[in-house]
């Protein structure tokens, strides 16, 4: 297996010590962040390495890139437990932030003061999401930008349609100015657009006016504007009040979605990275290590021709293949439409031969249902019950199992 680089804003380090353990990889990962380098080893479910303040302030801020070699690691180190290290590790990140990135934390003796200097250069990212606004006309946003402030978003508001110097927003708005003008300067809106589509993973943008031109209007969906609304006839009254409440809905659809699909992308091709050079079994046994931290139990089908029969499992007493008719609703409809279902949504008679054929003493009410690709084929199903997460946080999972169906060595 070669070296597998990445970025630390798409997955942290907890993500990626879940990968590698259950992938039963043993490596170095060498993280390149905003403090200096650090690193830490891997093995069996285990991570050693000096919990230094250059690792906590890449890994409290998510920021830098990494390098996973893999081999056998040497030397004598200590060994901790996966959740005890990153429990370490955290509490000194907290520890740090309590302290108030003040300027006490540069007195003499203090052994977090080097930590804490490096944190209070780096912006800790929670409820930080950046919007930039770009509107040749800014009196609708006269309202709107207090209020979305309000939410704890940090707003920028500018009439000239270039990228910003900084960090990268987390949405982008642009409001056209009046047709007339767009036809003439359309290249300099349109061009924003293709810069937020560029970045990794890409910055929503939403686009607004210019919907009577055709010309720009297809240059926008060329460029990549996910959304398209008309501009508000006046800045007050209630068509405005309606403008600011669906821009308001739409931006947080778009940064929803940002953030499930960026993790789910990246968990996706690590996973995919790591199996490359590995046997079909020990993909489907890393497969569902890793599906065992969404859901307590759960088992792999392979579809055939008359049945769905397992090819693994785990938390179901499994003693030899399970095999479940073809024509059952929920996993025909998987096949089908090869997108995940929950059995809850299906009614009782529906679900109880799954329940029957896994001997399964409760009813299946939290399963979810997921579709493993080949392509554009459903080769495989996999059922996942009693989740470990709050619902919709599966999406990882979900992204890893539509891609691996090459690996699993099903015909």
């Amino acid at each position: 297996m070669k070296a597998i680089l990445g970025r630390l804003s798409e997955l942290g380090l907890r993500e990626l010590a879940k990968l590698l353990t259950s992938a039963d990889t043993e490596g170095s990962l060498e993280i390149e962040g905003p403090a200096g380098p650090a690193r830490v080893h891997f093995r069996s479910g285990h991570i050693a390495g000096a919990i230094t303040p250059a690792l906590v302030t890449a890994c409290a801020s998510r920021a830098g890139t990494f390098c996973f070699r893999p081999g056998q690691t040497t030397g004598v180190m200590e060994w901790l437990p996966q959740e005890e290290f990153l429990a370490r590790l955290e509490s000194q990140a907290q520890q740090a932030e309590r302290g108030g990135l003040a300027a006490e934390s540069a007195t003499a003796g203090d052994p977090l003061a080097e930590l804490r200097d490096s944190l209070a250069e780096i912006p800790i990212p929670g409820g930080g999401v950046r919007v930039l606004i770009v509107a040749a006309d800014p009196r609708p946003y006269r309202t709107l930008t207090p209020e979305w402030r309000q939410r704890g978003w940090e707003v920028n508001l500018t009439e000239a349609p270039l990228w910003p110097d900084g960090p990268v927003p987390s949405l982008v708005v642009l409001h056209l100015p009046v047709s007339g003008t767009a036809a003439k300067h359309g290249e300099g809106w349109t061009a924003v657009v293709k810069r937020a589509a560029s970045q990794r993973p890409p910055v929503p943008t939403l686009w607004v006016g210019g919907m009577g031109d055709p010309a720009i209007r297809h240059q926008a969906i060329l460029a990549g504007a996910d959304f398209m609304i008309p501009a508000p006839v006046s800045e007050v009254g209630e068509t405005a009040r309606w403008f600011r409440e669906e821009l308001t809905l739409l931006a947080e659809r778009l940064l929803a979605r940002r953030g499930g699909e960026g993790d789910a992308g990246a968990f996706r091709d690590f996973f995919l990275a790591l199996h490359a050079d590995v046997s079909p079994g020990e993909v489907r046994a890393s497969l569902l290590r890793f599906a065992g931290t969404f859901f307590a139990r759960g088992v792999l089908f392979e579809i055939r021709e008359a049945v769905f029969e397992s090819v693994g499992g785990y938390g179901f007493h499994l003693p030899g293949p399970v095999r479940v008719w073809r024509g059952v609703a929920p996993l025909e409809d998987v096949v089908v439409e090869r997108k995940a279902v929950r059995l809850a949504d299906y009614p009782e008679e529906s679900t109880v031969a799954i329940a029957k054929a896994l001997k399964s003493r409760g009813a299946l009410e939290g399963a979810e249902v997921f579709p493993v690709l080949t392509g554009g084929e459903c080769l495989a199903l996999f059922l996942g019950d009693q989740p470990l997460l709050e619902a919709g946080q599966a999406e990882a999972l979900a992204g890893v199992l539509a891609r691996s169906g090459t690996l699993l060595g099903l015909s």
